[in-house]
């Protein structure tokens, strides 16, 4: 089974940008929403009062909010997104990083993500929670209103982050990222979100690896989301990977027959029944199959 946490994180995440690509074989350009916000912490501003003062509405009785932590006073039990039951028990305790933000429309509106890590306290219980004692919580709030939409709790690797995601139509996406690398192989699941009705929603989740095993097994996995109705909204989506066969930047390694691209990919479309995205086609799990082999 592919393991539900991993990823290869090879440099932080960079600033906002708008990435514009070139059309080509009837696939849209996918303009970048706003990136997040690293600068403002405890004083990103939500509606007329600061993110502190947010926090304090979600985590009542929550103490600190200076440039570093703020320290739950009470237990807060959250949610974790695409799952009915699963629930993280932050205790008494846990301390909270001055928050990340990240602007998005949705249905017309505008929404701010914040998103906050943390670390449970020492003595802690119960550490289902996030991944190895650490956590991410990720709350959404209405333009003009510190009174949160949703909140979860995302962590499920050592590393954790949010970045921009494509256009849909006329409405914006975020990826969640969660990462860890060894010394050989790095590992990632990225999940693509949307909002509907001002709560998070899953549209798809995709593992990709990177090895770097010598000269023959060498390889990179890279993740591309292309929005492939125009004129439809939602959008269909399609995320695709190519599988590299790489060399070695540092082995002694002798240039041999360059194997082929391999591609995979999975297709997804808006089910308006159900109100959700479905996957409709692809062989993304003949890819899950071949990285079982690589691990």
């Amino acid at each position: 089974m592919i393991p539900t946490i991993f990823h290869f994180i090879l440099k932080t995440p960079l600033p906002a940008r708008v990435i514009m690509l070139t059309i080509a074989l009837g696939v849209l350009p996918l303009p970048a929403v706003a990136g997040p916000n690293r600068t403002d912490g405890w004083e990103t501003p939500i509606g007329k009062h600061s993110a502190w003062e947010a926090a304090q509405r979600l985590f009542a009785g929550a103490t600190g909010g200076d440039s570093w932590n703020g320290t739950l006073q009470h237990d807060k039990t959250l949610r974790r997104p695409g799952t009915s039951k699963t629930r993280s028990a932050l205790p008494k305790g846990t301390t909270l990083s001055a928050p990340e933000s990240l602007t998005l429309q949705s249905e017309g509106r505008s929404y701010t993500l914040l998103m906050w890590t943390g670390a449970l306290p020492d003595d802690a219980a119960d550490t289902s929670a996030g991944f190895a004692g650490q956590f991410t919580v990720l709350a959404v709030f209405p333009a003009g209103s510190n009174d949160a939409t949703d909140v979860v709790e995302v962590k499920t690797d050592r590393e954790t982050w949010l970045e921009p995601g494509p256009l849909l139509g006329k409405e914006n996406s975020f990826r969640l990222m969660n990462a860890h690398h060894n010394s050989s192989q790095g590992y990632l699941i990225t999940d693509l979100f949307h909002l509907r009705g001002g709560r998070m929603r899953r549209i798809a989740s995709v593992f990709t690896l990177n090895n770097r095993a010598g000269c023959e097994d060498t390889f990179e996995e890279k993740l591309q989301w292309r929005i492939k109705s125009a004129g439809i909204n939602p959008p269909r989506i399609m995320a695709a990977v190519d599988l590299v066969h790489t060399l070695p930047e540092d082995d002694d390694c002798e240039q041999t027959s360059k194997k082929p691209v391999q591609r995979f990919q999975d297709s997804y479309r808006w089910n308006p029944n159900r109100r959700s995205y479905v996957r409709e086609a692809g062989n993304l799990n003949a890819l899950d199959k071949w990285n079982e082999g690589h691990m």
